[in-house]
Formats: structure tokens, C-alpha cells, sequence
């Protein structure tokens, strides 16, 4: 089973693809990669560690924690990864994507359904988050009905692509993962939107990243990171990881050995930079499309001069 990018419609035939059509053909999944792999890659992994915490100086103490977002910049843009986020109140793509995850979080618990903003904004009340709200508040009539219309249309889009999952699949949200290297001076962190079959359901696992926006390709290392970990987790890495974005995009990518090998040389990557910044060296600056809303942009040169001469500015 080769990596596909489908649009569909709930419904749809389960050959139309996506995750109604890994459920429901799960015999067509690669054989998952298990210890004859995995192990391997922690020993890696435990090795670059090592070298990094020497460079870097965590202790067991005041270990290097790494999360999702800080490996990504870590290996694209050194500079972004040490930027501060931009303080001030969140942005109206912000909160559409917040609102996003949480309507996609009641469709894979099987809640009452249509899935409205209003249930979405219900979740994340329940779960204290006062940011959407307040935001809501501060805007006018027509601002605010703006941005509750548009996650309304992005949620009914993600809900039209999640199929019904037998129960024996087992869904979790929101499941952490987290790996230790090196004794415990390294901690790599994630938070999986949504994790369908894997131990001990005895089905394949089956990673769900759900993204707001608009698909592009380098949402695909998100989700190769989390297979990398769920892997060096449960022992199995899952056989697949299918992206939801809100513009109808669903990508499938079966999990092989190369794929997890890549994921980890790029987490090899991220510990190795983090060292050498923690020890002091400058922080490159790799510019590119994510100049557009990265926080250091206006006092990085190479990111102004990228802007001023390029225009492929990533859709929010």
C-alpha cells in the first residue's frame, strides 16, 4: 500500500480511501515494524542522545525535553526554534484551529452528532481552556460570527471524513507518548490528536493527526515523529498514520522500516542542534515559506530578505 492523498465525503466507499478505507481493509497495511527495527533505532537514538548531553549539559535533574513542534523547527530553522512565540492575544487562526481539534476530538469519541462549534466550544470549556473564549468575546458581531461560520465549516469537513470505528478498534484521544534516551537526560514528547487499534487490541495501530489548515507536505513529519515514538513506546510501531486536514485533505502513509529509520535520523538531527545551541553556537537561520509567521522574522535579515523576494507563503 503505497502513500495516498484523497478527498471524500462521509459515506463514501471504504475504496474510496482514507481512514474509512484503512479500517475496513486493514489486511492491506504493511506488517507493522516491530523490535527486529525498533531496537536498532533506540540504540541510535540512546547513542546521539549520550553525545548531546555532553555537549549540552542535562542531567537526569534538568533533563533536554523535546516536544513535536521544537524537533520540527530544530531541523528546519535553528533560529525559529529558539524564537519566543509572539505574546499578545492569539490570532483568529489560532482559535479556529483550537476550535478544529476539539470538534474533531468529539467525533472520534462518537459524541452526538452533527458535531457543532457549539460542542466544540462546550469541549474545551470542560477542559478549562479560556483563550477561545476570551477571544470570542473581544470580537464584534460580525468577527465573531466570521470565525465561528468558518470552524463550523472546517469541523463539518473533518466529521465527513471520519468513518464509523468498530469499537474492538479501540479509539484514544489525545494519547500521550513519551521516550527517554539516554538514562533519562533526554526526554522526546508527544500527544497523539487520536490513536486507533495497536496494543492491546490486536488490530494495527493507527495514528490520526488532525490538521486546521490547508494541507502541505511537511505536515507528514509530524506524523512520522509520532509513529516513531509510538513505536519505541508500545514495542510496534503502528502500520499507518492518516492526516485529517480541514480542507477535505486526507493522506494515508503506511509505516515501513525506511520511514521509521528517516524519523529517526531527523530526531538524531534535532538532539545534535539543540546540543550545539545549548553550548553556545549561533543559531542558523534556514529560510523559508514559514518566514511569513515565525516571531523572530522581524529581527532575522535572511527571513525579511527571503519574504521580499518569494511568494509562496504556506495558506494558515
Amino acid at each position: 500500500m503505497l502513500a495516498e492523498r484523497t478527498r471524500g465525503g462521509r459515506g463514501a466507499p471504504a475504496e474510496a480511501g482514507g481512514l474509512a478505507g484503512v479500517l475496513a481493509f486493514p489486511e492491506r497495511l504493511p506488517a507493522p515494524v516491530g523490535p527486529e527495527v525498533l531496537d536498532g533505532v533506540r540504540a541510535l537514538l540512546d547513542e546521539a542522545a549520550a553525545e548531546a548531553t555532553v555537549v549540552g549539559g542535562w542531567t537526569d535533574d534538568d533533563p533536554l525535553r523535546l516536544a513535536k513542534g521544537p524537533v520540527g523547527w530544530l531541523v528546519r530553522c535553528p533560529r525559529r526554534a529558539l524564537a519566543a512565540e509572539a505574546g499578545g492575544p492569539p490570532s483568529d487562526d489560532l482559535v479556529l484551529g483550537l476550535l478544529v481539534d476539539a470538534g474533531t476530538k468529539l467525533v472520534a469519541l462518537a459524541a452526538r452528532r452533527p458535531v457543532t462549534v457549539a460542542g466544540a466550544l462546550g469541549y474545551l470549556a470542560a477542559q478549562g481552556d479560556e483563550v477561545v473564549a476570551a477571544h470570542l468575546d473581544a470580537l464584534d458581531g460580525a468577527s465573531r460570527r466570521g470565525v465561528l461560520d468558518e470552524a463550523d465549516a472546517r469541523i463539518a469537513r473533518l466529521e465527513d471524513a471520519w468513518p464509523e470505528v468498530p469499537a474492538d478498534w479501540w479509539p484514544r484521544v489525545e494519547e500521550p507518548v513519551r521516550v527517554r534516551l539516554a538514562g533519562g537526560t533526554v526526554t522526546v514528547t508527544g500527544r497523539l490528536d487520536a490513536l486507533i487499534g495497536g496494543p492491546p487490541t490486536g488490530r494495527p495501530g493507527v495514528v490520526v493527526e488532525v490538521k486546521g489548515g490547508r494541507w502541505y507536505d511537511g505536515m507528514r513529519a509530524d506524523g512520522h515523529l509520532y509513529a516513531l515514538l509510538t513505536g519505541l513506546r508500545d514495542g510496534v510501531a503502528p502500520a499507518a498514520v492518516v492526516t485529517l486536514v480541514a480542507d477535505g485533505t486526507a493522506h494515508v502513509e503506511p509505516i515501513r522500516p525506511a520511514l521509521v529509520m528517516h524519523a529517526a535520523e531527523r530526531l538524531e538531527l534535532a538532539l545534535r542542534t539543540a546540543a550545539s545551541l545549548a553550548a553556545g553556537e549561533p543559531a542558523d537561520a534556514r529560510p523559508g515559506a514559514h518566514c511569513a509567521h515565525c516571531p523572530a522574522r522581524p529581527d532575522c535579515a535572511p527571513g525579511t530578505t527571503y519574504l521580499a523576494t518569494h511568494d509562496d507563503r504556506p495558506a494558515p
